[in-house]
């Protein structure tokens, strides 16, 4: 009888503790529920004073919506974490508490999460060890990705990918908050600036800022949205159509907003998509499709501009080779081409999966050697003081001699990099100068040739980062942050795009994640796309996790 008594009151205990959890549980999802909210919806609008210092407003929005959640959430955390473990214990013999522990260990932690593990320790480190702690706290002024906020991306994304009921419509919601984004960026870049904002220019665009603040949040969602148009079969005609709107929308305002790394990001991401639709007919012709959206987007951009209906009020190499040249017009018939005969073979069920996978791993090869040949003109050319190219029309272009003009000074900002991490000792180039500290060494303690180079390129602006996501990563919080912090995004590409037949949101998590490292590799974290790619790191685990379609 006792031990009836005794198993009763366990089965008691067990029910009001999983009651406990449950309502701490729900409660923690709600209070995540409303920070994405506040990160997705709110933030890419927020600004006070329009483009005045809007840089600085959404860090400010982010930083205080980030505590404010996190003073509600860390103790309701706490609790639901204490129920939590009093039903492991209770649930779990006592001689096999750690070997529990080490088989969830094993089953449950991923090894993104065991990198975005390391990338947090990485951060505290740096800190600790860094000669700047007070500007590493939240880091450089105007862009306060110091320790604080590299610690919250973390936490959100354990948040999200563990504790986080996953809300379709929470997704969806990103669409429409998106394309008015996109639609704003295209009219600006005509002119047109339906929204007063202040301190108006070319180099400031939409409602997020600086043009590299918006190719980075703009190659962050747009191809997630992509990926699912190419991956779902639609059976509404009326979602497909929005859809396609939506891409020409982003297409118009990729072509348009003018950053060469949104261009570049583009390009690899169209041969991602070739490389991925080769063993499906069905991708494939999706895949056309887009490419046909694509073309006769910039067609149509080209003959606006042609015919001087519309005035483009900034532009670079990108702009000007999809919308300034009759490329456009050659894409448009080759992409109807295409579309119309892998349309007609799988009517036909011959689809020509092998002619295509040729087609596919030469497209590769091309750029693979196309590649390595531009490094190699541009190292020739560079040792011999441009004398390789000096009797042809490229003698002008600085893209074949490496300068710190070479790449809109990115060759300047990547040899700021460099430079900042020889400088280093042993430990420094562990551990890194410190969180969002870069700028704090460069102007404090670099060496007096850096310093050199950094004021007679930039003049008064102030560098901050090498305007490469990685490189900046090596400096600031040093090897260790470094490499844990691609594993992270390495191990999260891989991982969920090869999820992509059983789960569509983690495919279209890792094309968002791919899209964002391509163009970081030319340009830098700031709070606006960090925060957005980092829910998007969250969302993908949690997917994968719960193996939702």
């Amino acid at each position: 009888m006792a031990k009836v008594i005794r198993t009763n009151k366990k089965k008691k205990t067990e029910s009001v503790c999983e009651t406990f959890y449950l309502f701490w549980g729900y409660l923690l999802d709600l209070l995540i529920c409303i920070y994405m909210l506040l990160i997705l919806v709110v933030l890419p609008f927020y600004n006070e004073e329009g483009f005045t210092h809007i840089g600085t407003d959404k860090a400010m929005f982010f930083r205080n919506a980030a505590l404010k959640c996190g003073m509600a959430i860390v103790p309701v955390l706490v609790l639901f974490l204490v129920f939590k473990l009093v039903l492991f214990f209770l649930e779990t013999p006592k001689k096999s508490v750690w070997s529990a522990i080490r088989e969830y260990c094993k089953k449950e932690m991923s090894v993104t999460d065991w990198c975005a593990l390391a990338y947090g320790v990485a951060v505290i480190l740096s800190y600790l060890f860094s000669a700047y702690r007070e500007e590493a706290l939240w880091g450089t002024t105007g862009w306060y990705m110091g320790v604080r906020t590299q610690l919250i991306l973390v936490f959100s994304y354990f948040l999200i990918s563990r504790a986080w009921t996953a809300r379709s419509w929470m997704l969806l919601l990103v669409l429409p908050v998106s394309a008015i984004v996109f639609v704003l960026g295209l009219l600006n870049r005509f002119g047109c600036f339906p929204i007063d904002m202040q301190v108006e220019n070319e180099l400031f665009i939409s409602t997020i800022g600086n043009v590299n603040w918006y190719c980075g949040y703009l190659v962050s969602v747009f191809f997630g949205v992509l990926f699912l148009l190419w991956k779902k079969d639609w059976k509404k005609l009326w979602q497909k159509m929005l859809l396609m709107a939506y891409v020409v929308i982003g297409f118009a305002t990729l072509v348009t907003h003018g950053s060469t790394s949104g261009v570049v990001t583009m390009a690899v991401m169209i041969l991602v998509f070739f490389w991925l639709s080769v063993p499906d007919g069905k991708r494939m012709e999706a895949f056309w499709l887009e490419l046909c959206l694509l073309s006769l987007t910039s067609t149509i951009i080209f003959l606006l501009r042609h015919f001087k209906i519309l005035t483009i009020v900034f532009e670079d190499e990108g702009v000007m080779l999809f919308t300034g040249t009759i490329l456009p017009i050659i894409m448009t018939a080759v992409s109807l081409a295409g579309y119309l005969g892998v349309r007609y073979s799988n009517q036909k069920l011959c689809y020509p999966e092998k002619i295509f996978g040729i087609l596919a791993k030469l497209a590769c090869g091309g750029i693979v050697v196309a590649v390595v040949a531009y490094v190699l003109v541009l190292f020739i050319n560079t040792q011999n003081n441009g004398a390789l190219l000096a009797s042809t029309m490229l003698a002008e272009s600085n893209m074949f001699t490496f300068s710190p003009t070479w790449g809109s000074n990115r060759g300047a900002t990547w040899l700021a990099g460099l430079y900042c991490f020889g400088e280093q000792d042993f430990l420094h180039k562990l551990v890194g100068v410190g969180p969002d500290c870069m700028a704090a060494f460069i102007y404090g303690d670099a060496g007096e040739g850096l310093q050199a180079m950094v004021k007679e390129t930039f003049a008064s602006a102030r560098l901050t980062n090498a305007h490469n996501e990685w490189l900046t990563m090596l400096v600031q919080v040093g090897a260790l942050g470094a490499v844990s912090y691609v594993g992270m995004m390495i191990s999260a590409i891989k991982r969920y795009i090869s999820s992509r037949n059983f789960n569509i949101v983690a495919g279209i998590c890792g094309c968002c994640l791919l899209a964002y490292t391509i163009n970081n590799m030319f340009s830098f974290q700031q709070s606006m796309s960090a925060a957005t790619i980092f829910i998007i790191l969250g969302v993908g685990e949690n997917y994968i996790r719960n193996r939702d379609v």
